[in-house]
């Protein structure tokens, strides 16, 4: 079970620890076990990740809870009006 710090109705954050991938990737074809699946599975719905963290990276992990409200922080994060530090 993965640690909810933060749960509105748009976001949901989560205190990523290190060694858990964000998502499937090629880079760890081993790899089963996954943020966006196991928060996916303990909150019922589908989660959309607006940033990732590195595998050995621990620290706040951020998810949208709609595909548009993915599209629109990601957006933020990418033209700099929000950031992760």
């Amino acid at each position: 079970m993965l640690d909810v710090v933060f749960q509105d109705e748009a976001l949901v954050a989560i205190n990523k620890p290190s060694g858990l991938l964000v998502h499937r990737s090629p880079i760890d074809r081993h790899e089963t076990h996954f943020a966006l699946q196991t928060l996916r599975d303990q909150l019922g719905q589908r989660v959309y990740p607006v940033h990732r963290l590195d595998k050995p990276t621990s620290g706040v992990l951020l998810f949208a809870l709609s595909s548009e409200c993915a599209r629109l922080v990601s957006e933020q994060f990418n033209q700099g009006s929000a950031f992760k530090t």
